[in-house]
């Protein structure tokens, strides 16, 4: 494979690798807000069980409370649960795109390699050609 050809291939290569890390970022960025979303849900959980709210329960506002905090947890839980199973599909696909950027790396390292050497071989026998000739 010529050496402009590997340089292509990487430029591809580099390029579907750095689309699969964005996805991988978004995709981090929205497992946090889950986080963070259960997070402050359950905060709203511990201050709802810790204030004496007499009146809430006099007209069963507690019972309704909880109800949608758990559907809300359910939910939230549901949602979080999706995006880590994609996490799993995504964390493969970078690691298979960056395998590829570092063979290709590899490949055209090796190319430079020989087109170096074949470039003192050919200056050498150049020379060589100069003193037999003179």
């Amino acid at each position: 494979m010529k050496h402009d050809d590997l340089k292509l291939l990487h430029g591809l290569v580099e390029a579907k690798y750095q689309v699969r890390q964005q996805a991988f970022q978004s995709l981090l960025s929205r497992e946090a807000a889950l986080r963070n979303d259960l997070q402050k849900l359950e905060a709203q959980g511990r201050a709802s069980e810790s204030e004496t709210a007499s009146d809430m329960r006099a007209i069963g506002g507690d019972v309704i409370w909880k109800a949608w905090l758990g559907k809300a947890r359910t939910s939230l839980n549901m949602q979080l649960a999706l995006v880590l199973a994609e996490k799993e599909q995504h964390v493969r696909q970078v690691q298979q795109a960056y395998g590829k950027v570092l063979a290709t790396e590899e490949l055209m390292a090796k190319s430079d390699k020989e087109q170096r050497r074949q470039r003192q071989t050919a200056q050498l026998a150049q020379a060589i050609a100069l003193s037999v000739i003179r």
